[in-house]
């Protein structure tokens, strides 16, 4: 800390620290905030001002959202928009950078939606809805809703329920032309608050529907089921997206992976099989068969090998390769001449082998986890050479 130089960890950790001590008494004082807006985020800042740390302008901002977010979630007074609408102001007006609203105002939003004001939560959603999928999903589902539920709100209209439904399938429509990326502005408390799951899978799904031939839905929502680690979603996104898009390898590739990870390796090879006939010029196939067969007993690793030597893979990627075959079954002296062969002929590749053979040195074949860590490694860089897209 030299200088005046402050690690970004230290801060961090300094900004959650004083985080989780601010939401504690919101929770307790929720009620006396909501009649003292002003008094608390003027408190708030205060305490940023003297944390003793150098903060990021960036960071400082999103200390604001989270604090708003759990302000809103807590608050009895919500439901008046003239008092959201000011709560808004006074916290925008708190941050360093005034025009960075969309974090305060997205909060507003999802607080409306949880409490059956979709008509509300549109006017703070519209500004953003092109900016980020989930938001984009977000504001189509209040549409949605008001088609599905209805709503008490004022504005509210029971004449318009199929222009509402029309309006939701307009909205996903022109989300599905842009393409927004993911967390553009979905981050923090908001990207944790599990309620919002539901909102995004029943327009990603929806969409999957009314607009078949628009195949970003499905690699929308491949993306997020994997970042979260939604199993039963991925398979429903991969089951449509196989049958819909057979012609694309975008979609074995993640269903590919998807087994591969399960520990499926019969499944796993069955769509390798179909690549192979479907892509039988490509080399990302024929990758994948020989790093699953590594995986197995029996002659298919030499089948797969002899594929790729026909399709030309590149010679530094077979040496890895045959180094992973040996290494894995324990033949460590096949897999040193393997990679004493590679450091022969690809000098300029030096550095990754030397890598190897540091990492695994005077470790005995038993040592738990370094099959996985030799794989691993291997493999990443073996798609890298051949520029196979990864998952």
């Amino acid at each position: 800390m030299a200088d005046g130089f402050v690690p970004e960890v230290v801060v961090s950790n300094r900004l959650d620290k004083a985080k989780a001590e601010i939401f504690s008494y919101i929770e307790s004082n929720a009620e006396a905030i909501d009649e003292n807006f002003p008094v608390f985020f003027g408190n708030v800042v205060m305490l940023l001002d003297r944390a003793g740390v150098p903060i990021a302008d960036a960071s400082y901002d999103e200390f604001i959202d989270a604090i708003v977010y759990r302000v809103f979630e807590a608050s009895k007074r919500a439901e008046d928009l003239k008092f959201l609408n000011r709560a808004c102001e006074i916290a925008c007006g708190m941050k360093r950078k005034k025009e960075r609203k969309a974090g305060v105002h997205l909060a507003a939003a999802v607080k409306l939606m949880k409490m059956g004001m979709p008509l509300a939560a549109t006017l703070f959603l519209q500004p953003y809805r092109k900016h980020d999928a989930a938001v984009g999903c977000w504001y189509a589902y209040c549409y949605y809703v008001l088609y599905k539920e209805g709503s008490t709100e004022p504005g509210y209209s029971a004449a318009e329920r199929w222009n509402y439904l029309k309006a939701a399938r307009q909205y996903m429509e022109e989300l599905g032309q842009l393409r927004p990326g993911m967390q553009r502005l979905v981050r923090g408390e908001l990207e944790q608050d599990r309620w919002l799951a539901e909102p995004f899978w029943v327009m990603i799904f929806l969409a999957t529907e009314w607009i078949p031939e628009n195949r970003w839905f499905l690699e929308t929502g491949i993306a997020r089921s994997k970042k979260e680690k939604n199993d039963a979603a991925l398979v429903k996104m991969l089951q449509i997206g196989l049958i819909r898009f057979p012609d694309e390898i975008f979609f074995y590739r993640e269903a590919y992976h998807l087994k591969f990870e399960q520990g499926d390796l019969a499944d796993a090879m069955g769509l390798i099989h179909d690549l192979v006939q479907r892509f039988p010029e490509d080399l990302e196939p024929v990758y994948y068969g020989l790093r699953t067969t590594l995986y197995l007993p029996g002659e298919e690793f030499n089948t797969y090998r002899k594929a790729a030597e026909r399709l030309k893979m590149p010679g530094h990627v077979l040496y890895l390769i045959d180094y992973a075959y040996a290494f894995l079954r324990g033949r460590r002296g096949q897999a040193t001449l393997c990679l004493d062969e590679f450091q022969r002929k690809y000098p300029s590749l030096n550095y990754y082998s030397d890598m190897l053979r540091f990492v695994t040195a005077d470790i005995p074949p038993t040592e738990k986890g370094v099959n996985a860590a030799v794989f691993t490694s291997v493999d990443h860089f073996c798609k890298r050479m051949l520029k196979i897209g990864d998952t």
